[in-house]
């Protein structure tokens, strides 16, 4: 409804609490529609695919003294402050009594929210698989994809492990493959430098 006040038409406010309730469902319909929460698989289901050969996980914490963080800072080239956690947990795999390797269960931030993943270890320290359980992406869907993951396998505190030299990341999603990266190349410098088992 238009009305004259002081000359000038202006339309009546009645109409404006709905127009401005259809443009907040426009909004949330459209924020739901893009923002990818996925739930993949739990971490039990996860570390049986791991080590299948596995008959029993062992889960571990490990706080990382003010001496450890900075060690691994500088041999990882990465910065503990706001991006990684100085409690590590992990799973020690055995099969028959015996250890045959390590699972890490580690958060790292995306762009649009936070990765879980897990990162199987073998003994020797090389990566056996890495698998996404659950994360918050908008555009990093292939960040799940096993074409992605798989480039780290074997890979160990003596490669580079680092995006544009011996991974190649996600199109349009860079800073979440740049965070999962650094977040596994952390992960195996903890390994290689603590006594985990």
């Amino acid at each position: 409804m238009v009305k004259k006040v002081f000359g000038k038409k202006i339309l009546s406010c009645r109409r404006k609490p709905v127009s401005i309730f259809i443009v907040f469902l426009i909004v949330l319909f459209c924020s739901a529609k893009f923002v990818d929460a996925r739930y993949l698989i739990s971490a039990d289901k996860a570390l049986k695919k791991i080590f299948k050969e596995a008959d029993s996980f062992d889960l571990k914490e490990i706080i990382l003294s003010e001496d450890q963080i900075v060690d691994i800072e500088q041999k990882a080239r990465v910065i503990f402050k706001d991006t990684h956690l100085k409690n590590i947990h992990f799973y020690i795999a055995k099969s028959s009594g015996q250890n045959i390797g390590l699972v890490f269960e580690d958060t790292v931030m995306g762009k649009w929210g936070p990765i879980h993943y897990l990162v199987g270890v073998n003994l020797r320290g090389s990566v056996v698989q890495i698998i996404i359980l659950d994360y918050d992406e908008i555009r990093g869907k292939p960040i799940a994809k096993r074409r992605f993951l798989k480039q780290y396998k074997n890979k160990s505190s003596q490669d580079p492990v680092k995006l544009r030299q011996d991974i190649d990341g996600v199109s349009g999603a860079t800073i979440s493959s740049r965070s999962l990266t650094n977040g596994i190349r952390k992960l195996l410098f903890v390994f290689a430098e603590i006594d985990l088992l």
